[in-house]
């Protein structure tokens, strides 16, 4: 603003100036050319009509016939100065850090480091959960199918995870799971799912060690085993929803135990013509969790 008003002063006033009629407009040439030499080594000439200023070899200021004219183009001429001091600041300022950033590496022999330069150029930190992750887990639960001729079933769970670990609050990985169901008769139903789940720690430290919730979606689909009491069957996939609970607990650097609570959920399709039936599953599994660090 103080630049502002300095530059719409200055035009003002040279506009008041050319406006005024000069008081030795009759002075002959001469008497200039004279006043001239008595300045001696002052340097300074009055612009033409339309033309610069001109004080020791700087050009101040321009005239385009116009106030606002005039005013818009000292803005902009004094916004490329502006520019280019900050730029000659700026290539001064990383000269200087980098000057002494030399001077700190060329210590004094056998001289401890001093404190800025172990923090300038000490080791990246790292979270405990960060870089790609793998797990894979076994456990049981129960499997919920809604077609009556199935009901509830005890289940095994099986659980393969690959992934990558972004920070301490957010991990993403792709989880393959299958629940394996028995029934009367020797049936065998086996409920999959392959899904993408996010996952974030609720309560835990630095270390590694703490309380997880994942959530995520992708296909399920159920395959049924009738062993020789019938056909095998295949039923179509369906989106599914998926949740779970776990605890990671650090034993090494770079793998966990993580116990976990989950669930699942999705139709079975039967069909055009028939009702889509429901499965749910649910239960306890062990997964075993490793972090392998990028550097």
């Amino acid at each position: 603003m103080l630049a502002f008003s300095f530059v719409l002063a200055t035009a003002v006033a040279a506009g008041a100036e050319d406006a005024s009629p000069p008081a030795n407009a009759a002075a002959p040439r001469a008497e200039m050319s004279a006043g001239a030499a008595e300045a001696g080594a002052s340097v300074s000439a009055q612009a033409a009509p339309g033309g610069p200023a001109v004080h020791g070899r700087v050009v101040i200021t321009g005239s385009t016939g116009s106030h606002w004219g005039d005013l818009f183009l000292n803005l902009l001429t004094l916004g490329v100065y502006a520019a280019a001091v900050n730029d000659h600041i700026e290539a001064h300022h990383d000269a200087v850090e980098d000057s002494w950033g030399r001077a700190l590496e060329r210590g004094p022999d056998g001289a401890p480091a001093p404190g800025l330069q172990q923090r300038r150029y000490g080791a990246v930190r790292r979270d405990a959960r960060e870089g790609f992750l793998f797990s894979f887990g076994v456990g049981g639960g129960a499997v919920r199918f809604s077609d009556p001729s199935y009901l509830r079933g005890s289940a095994l769970n099986f659980g393969l995870r690959m992934g990558y670990g972004f920070s301490d609050r957010f991990q993403l990985f792709g989880d393959f799971s299958a629940d394996a169901a028995f029934y009367s008769q020797s049936r065998e139903l086996t409920n999959w799912l392959v899904t993408l789940r996010g996952q974030t720690v609720l309560i835990g430290d630095t270390l590694g060690n703490g309380l997880n919730l994942n959530l995520g979606f992708g296909l399920g689909g159920v395959t049924i085993n009738n062993n020789g009491f019938g056909p095998d069957v295949s039923l179509g996939a369906a989106p599914a929803v998926v949740a779970g609970l776990s605890y990671d607990a650090r034993v090494g650097r770079h793998f966990a135990v993580s116990p976990e609570l989950y669930f699942s959920y999705h139709q079975v399709p039967n069909g055009p013509g028939f009702a889509d039936d429901q499965l749910w599953s649910t239960g306890l599994r062990l997964n075993f969790l490793w972090y392998s660090p990028v550097y």
